[in-house]
């Protein structure tokens, strides 16, 4: 692998046609693995309020020791603090990673919005993310890719960030043009070349586009229990439940579904078949009340 030039999307490609499947299966449950274990450690100095990357607490900052913690406003610190910061390359995917297991670690899933449905047709990548009181949102377009030319601040590829705060905007989309990093540019170059080959994704901290993906989901709603109350929902799930016709739902059963419902914490959904099995159910799974909208930067 060593001898193979990351930039040659060809060469990439060709090498990894080669591969055998039990070898890429090999590779990447040790991805996997080794995925899972950063972020049990990542989560074990969240709770401790300590920054998983520098060592320091969460609510403190250094301006000579620049740190993705700083996007959770540690005391102190000011938009200022990030002109420096955010004038070299800090990793796009590594930034947008950090943040997902930020978010992760309050809400599963649901902080998350990286629906494909809701990204503007003018961008390669988007995403909002909210922590708590904290919203950022992060995306790409083909223009931002290729570098705003003849701007002095921009003609090179960067992307854009907002930082909301109590709704209120801490960093603004047009205040930064943060370059990427070099291997933000190969991995934007495979997802665009080589998007028949490898798959990227965010096992430790999944989005809301996993409601998009007909597999997972099926493989997730057989997973499921019923929430305590719609504000702990991942998803908001409606299912319309109909019998044939001539056929009515007998009373002791329904009594007896809803029992085991409460028990077992089982969807409705899932009961029915077990007590009805001529049913049709139509369930539709939806992002949940509270779900954050995508934001985007308005031209100007």
């Amino acid at each position: 692998m060593s001898k193979i030039d990351p930039n040659n999307t060809k060469e990439l490609k060709e090498y990894l046609a080669s591969l055998s499947p039990e070898y890429v299966e090999k590779r990447n449950q040790e991805q996997v693995e080794e995925n899972k274990e950063m972020f049990s450690e990542f989560k074990d100095a969240f709770s401790k309020s300590c920054c998983f990357l520098c060592g320091n607490k969460l609510d403190t900052f250094y301006e000579d020791e620049p740190c993705f913690h700083w996007f959770l406003r540690p005391n102190g610190i000011r938009k200022k603090h990030f002109k420096s910061y955010l004038s070299e390359p800090i990793g796009f995917f590594r930034l947008e990673s950090y943040l997902r297991w930020v978010a992760t670690t309050e809400n599963f899933i649901k902080n998350i919005n990286d629906l494909e449905s809701e990204t503007s047709k003018s961008k390669i990548r988007e995403v909002t993310i909210k922590y708590k009181n904290i919203e950022w949102s992060l995306h790409f377009g083909k223009t931002d890719l290729a570098g705003h030319s003849p701007s002095k601040n921009a003609d090179f590829p960067h992307f854009h960030m907002q930082m909301l705060i109590d709704n209120n905007p801490f960093i603004r989309f047009n205040d930064f043009h943060i370059p990427f990093s070099k291997y933000d540019l190969i991995d934007i170059k495979l997802m665009d070349e080589a998007s028949d080959l490898i798959k990227f994704g965010h096992s430790q901290a999944p989005g809301m586009s996993v409601i998009e993906d007909e597999e997972l989901l099926n493989k997730m709603d057989e997973l499921m229990v019923a929430a305590e109350n719609m504000d702990s929902a991942t998803f908001n799930t409606q299912t319309m439940a109909a019998m044939p016709e001539g056929m009515t739902m007998d009373g002791d059963k329904l009594q007896l579904m809803f029992k085991e419902n409460k028990e077992t914490k089982v969807p409705l959904r899932h009961l029915m078949k077990k007590y009805f099995p001529e049913v049709n159910l139509v369930t539709n799974i939806e992002p949940p009340d509270g779900f954050p909208d995508k934001k985007t930067r308005n031209k100007r």
